[in-house]
């Protein structure tokens, strides 16, 4: 079975970084799919350098659009 997991980020620069390590010590096949919504504490760029890893992808808004879309733009980038 392959997942995929969306996570929306709007200023979570303080726990992004646990979320994503909890995630990714579920032992299932995965995507992380990481979107800011135009974060502006430091989150956008962490989420631009989780993304570099193989099993993140980063999805960036140009800007605040809400969750709702942040969530509908991780699904449209979703594989599994």
């Amino acid at each position: 079975m392959f997942v995929s997991v969306v996570i929306p980020v709007f200023n979570e620069m303080r726990t992004l970084e646990q979320v994503i390590k909890r995630v990714q010590a579920v032992s299932v096949e995965k995507e992380i799919i990481l979107v800011d919504d135009y974060s502006n504490d430091g989150s956008r760029e962490l989420v631009q350098s989780l993304g570099e890893q193989p099993n993140v992808r980063a999805v960036l808004h140009e800007y605040n659009q809400g969750k709702g879309a942040a969530l509908r733009s991780g699904f449209a980038a979703a594989a599994g």
